[in-house]
């Protein structure tokens, strides 16, 4: 008896659900990139800004004292 033996490739690809599923998470990972960035160019905006303030409140601290001290001559 002959034995016949054959091979079968088989290729499994993904289903349309599943790549879809993968392009909508693709996306929400871009939004949340950018969402981060944005928060975190916020972020070293507002420190900015805050030390900007801080320092114009030092100025502000010293012509005060000097104001005073011309006052008291």
């Amino acid at each position: 008896m002959n034995k016949i033996k054959h091979q079968v490739f088989v290729t499994v690809g993904p289903s349309k659900e599943l790549l879809t599923q993968l392009k909508k998470q693709a996306r929400s990972n871009t939004v949340f990139k950018v969402l981060a960035v944005v928060s975190i160019g916020c972020a070293i905006w507002s420190e900015i800004e805050r030390r900007k303030r801080e320092e114009e409140i030092y100025q502000l601290t010293v012509r005060v004292k000097k104001l005073e001290r011309a006052g008291e001559e």
